[in-house]
């Protein structure tokens, strides 16, 4: 049987080690944004990004123009072991129209509420494009 004294010693080794741990990795992001306050000028984020799910942006190009383009879906990238730094790391995925086919690289992007910014987009299929993020939260 064990030790009333080794079982408490251990107990609060315990809860000292859990009140180490970053606050922010344990609790889920839960913020909430409305989409006509979202800014591309501060910067973009996962809660940013989930926020404008299924809007229209504009892709500018130098060859095409302007292509428009609908944010299908955003994944957040699920780790099995912590990482030593937190990180935000998701994917935005754009559909777009069969022509014209964009190839991968950089592009303006535009959203007529949040702005402009530069996404490095990979072509996954012909109407499908990637954007990965990795991100200090």
């Amino acid at each position: 049987m064990m030790e009333r004294r080794k079982f408490v010693l251990g107990l609060g080794s315990l809860l000292a080690t859990v009140a180490m741990l970053p606050c922010r990795s344990m609790a889920a992001e839960t913020t909430v944004l409305d989409f006509r306050t979202v800014d591309f000028s501060s910067g973009l984020t996962l809660v940013k990004s989930q926020t404008l799910l299924n809007q229209t942006f504009y892709i500018r190009t130098e060859r095409d123009g302007v292509v428009v383009a609908r944010l299908v879906s955003v994944e957040q990238l699920k780790r099995k072991k912590p990482a030593l730094v937190p990180l935000q790391q998701f994917s935005l995925f754009f559909r777009g129209p069969p022509l014209p086919a964009l190839p991968s690289g950089l592009y303006e992007v535009e959203h007529w509420l949040a702005g402009r910014t530069v996404l490095n987009l990979t072509a996954i299929q012909p109407t499908l494009y990637r954007a990965d993020f990795c991100l200090l939260p």
